[in-house]
């Protein structure tokens, strides 16, 4: 009766989003198989599931964040950082379930501040170490769709079926029962169809050759003993079968296997091209991930006294993990964590190369815990490109950056200092300090005052030849 007798402004309020908050996003399916090395109650979460909320000054002071009931201000005036996630609008306790959403929301703000374009996964079969001109960008056109395209049905990042090495094997058995055998007779109606073409073809080929009438088979012309002799011949023929079944079911694609059947593989030729997510699955969401919209990272930054550079501005790293055996150091950018760059480098220690110099010892905190320096061992590292995984981790790659670029960026600190032109400042006139009119005019005062008392040195000596 209520809501049959509400007004339509009514009804407009009570569907806004001030009043509904959306619903948490689910954790990714891949969390379950507990790929990231390390987990802890208490660390921030990979991915963001509740929506962020602020609140202005003059009505935080209030308590009012636009919700059912105020916040103390006890809990929300002492933050810094104004920015809260709710778990529950309503509960048993009538109270409303919130904390601070910071973490998630800084994060985004650092990771737009270094401008990183997002990139599709690398293969690591091909190689651990990949060039930013090999990445490519989630926005192009024959990566960023989601509809059937034929022969690019491969490459497309969302599918309506699941990710089979991700199933656990109680959903990969409840998957069984509830979405393919149900489908068993569509699937062998879809058969029959394929052998019936595949015999109106050959039908047609031995009848132009004879000069005769070819005549189209149907599915109901075909016997269960040539049903079954297809069958058999498709459970070997697994290219085949697999590409059937993918397309029926809409599965997300596998990466092909190794050794023999790899060889097989390659010598028939798949009917859509590699997927970039088939050896670690598709992520859970956009590729992007909604963090940056940027569709590549190659641009030349023009400093104001420099003018361009051919290096970008690089960011500040600080190694939190160091490294432990062939594991590369890990490195924290912007509030996310990325191995250390591959290479001859400061990151890494190659023996039986002598250094030139002492700058180019290797960075303290990397072979072993630096406790010893004030807030961790820090290096400057350019960001290079980032993707998202299957459980919704940002992976972050950086490359080592120049030296030029790290001196011009702690002199925008001031923590160094570069620019230096002698003749050119010599050129320029001495900047005045700073003087109210009346200190001016006493100065000039005492000035006119020695010379009328003939105390005033001359500028320049007297030229005597003359």
């Amino acid at each position: 009766m209520g809501a049959r007798a509400m007004s339509p402004g009514g009804a407009l309020l009570r569907k806004s989003r001030m009043f509904s908050l959306p619903k948490p996003l689910p954790e990714p399916p891949a969390v379950n198989l507990h790929l990231s090395n390390y987990k802890s109650p208490t660390m921030t979460k990979p991915y963001p599931q509740y929506q962020s909320i602020t609140s202005p000054l003059s009505s935080r002071e209030k308590g009012d964040w636009g919700l059912k009931r105020p916040f103390p201000l006890k809990s929300t005036m002492t933050s810094s950082t104004p920015l809260i996630r709710v778990m529950g609008v309503d509960t048993q306790e009538s109270v409303t379930d919130f904390a601070s959403a910071a973490d998630h929301t800084l994060s985004l703000e650092k990771f737009q501040e270094m401008r990183i374009a997002m990139s599709i996964p690398r293969d690591l079969s091909r190689g651990s170490i990949a060039s930013s001109e090999e990445q490519q960008s989630v926005f192009e056109d024959e990566m960023d769709f989601t509809t059937d395209r034929p022969g690019q049905n491969n490459r497309r990042w969302k599918f309506a079926g699941p990710w089979l090495a991700r199933l656990t094997e109680g959903e990969f058995l409840r998957y069984l029962e509830k979405s393919v055998r149900p489908r068993r007779a569509e699937f062998r109606q879809i058969l029959k169809q394929r052998l019936a073409d595949e015999m109106t073809t050959r039908q047609a080929l031995a009848a132009r050759e004879a000069g005769k009438e070819p005549v189209p088979v149907e599915p109901r012309h075909i016997t269960d003993t040539q049903f079954s002799d297809y069958l058999r011949s498709l459970r070997h023929d697994r290219v085949t079968l697999y590409d059937l079944v993918s397309r029926l079911l809409d599965l997300a694609p596998l990466g092909q296997p190794v050794g023999m059947v790899n060889t097989i593989l390659a010598n028939k030729g798949p009917s859509n091209p590699d997927s970039p997510y088939g050896k670690a699955g598709p992520p859970p969401s956009h590729p992007s991930g909604g963090i940056s919209y940027l569709r590549t990272s190659n641009v030349m930054e023009n400093h104001p006294v420099y003018g361009p550079q051919a290096r970008r501005t690089p960011t500040l790293a600080r190694v939190v993990y160091p490294r432990q055996g062939a594991t590369p150091a890990k490195l924290g950018v912007g509030g996310f964590v990325a191995d250390a760059p591959a290479g001859d480098n400061e990151f890494n220690w190659r023996h039986g190369r002598m250094r030139a110099s002492a700058s180019e010892a290797q960075l303290t905190g990397v072979q072993h815990l630096d406790t010893t320096t004030s807030g961790g061992a820090k290096a400057y590292v350019e960001p290079v490109t980032a993707s998202i995984d299957p459980s919704g981790k940002v992976l972050l790659r950086v490359r080592e950056t120049s030296a030029e670029a790290s001196l011009v960026a702690r002199e925008a600190k001031g923590l160094a200092r570069a620019y230096n032109d002698g003749s050119m400042a010599r050129r320029m006139p001495k900047p005045q300090a700073d003087r109210s009119p009346v200190q001016g005019g006493m100065q000039r005062m005492d000035r006119v005052a020695e010379a009328i008392l003939g105390q005033e040195k001359p500028n320049a000596p007297e030229d005597k030849t003359q």
